[in-house]
């Protein structure tokens, strides 16, 4: 599955995530009253952020839900909002600059265009060599663009971050779950010294760590 199970976190995980993780000024309406909420959600059966997912899928019943749950129609927008955006993104293949025009063209003639498309098409080490073997396309770069679509699968890595996790050693989920947060951080702060980008801290690594590991590693390297 390419990105992460929501029947794995129970609501009970979901209220700690929100309220341990620096919300944005837009996402803050979340922790108005929001033990209560999730109280009332899983009185009415929701388990979990799958269920939750559910639930709000359907905008049309908003003004009901929002009675039901006592809260208004802002809050279940965002809180939509909110649970849609731990599924992983799909991520244009071009956004990488490992993989020439030509063989995007190629890749794209053959239905791969995106990170999702990429990790589903190359899971086993056969199908990458057929895959580079038929597009002419350099095993190494047709790894390189497998592993930085594996780690943009991890909430809250995009492609930028992707890319600098690979320059300090992290090529895969597999290893983003096995080198320590403190690890992972001195390397970035290394590199982001030597070439300007932005500070992290060590609570956005274990916020991206908590949900790797909840990814399955299919890819066979």
């Amino acid at each position: 599955m390419y990105s992460i199970d929501l029947t794995q976190i129970a609501l009970d995980e979901f209220e700690e995530i929100l309220r341990t993780t620096d919300l944005t000024p837009g996402r803050r309406i979340l922790l108005n009253d929001l033990g209560g909420v999730m109280s009332r959600l899983k009185q009415a059966g929701i388990a979990d952020m799958a269920g939750l997912q559910k639930l709000l899928k359907n905008k049309k019943q908003y003004v009901w839900l929002a009675a039901q749950f006592q809260v208004d129609a802002d809050y279940l927008t965002v809180l939509n909002r909110e649970v849609n955006s731990y599924a992983a993104k799909s991520v244009p293949l071009n956004k990488w600059d490992v993989l020439s025009a030509s063989e995007l063209a190629q890749l794209a003639a053959a239905g791969i265009q995106s990170s999702q498309d990429l990790y589903e098409a190359c899971l086993t080490p056969s199908t990458r060599q057929a895959f580079a073997e038929c597009l002419h396309i350099p095993p190494g770069r047709l790894r390189a663009a497998l592993e930085l679509s594996d780690l943009v699968r991890i909430n809250g890595v995009g492609p930028v971050y992707a890319q600098i996790l690979r320059e300090i050693g992290i090529h895969r989920i597999g290893d983003y779950q096995a080198t320590a947060s403190e690890e992972i951080l001195a390397r970035y702060l290394n590199l982001a010294a030597e070439k300007g980008y932005p500070k992290i801290s060590l609570k956005d690594v274990e916020y991206c760590k908590r949900f790797c590991r909840k990814l399955t590693s299919e890819i066979e390297w």
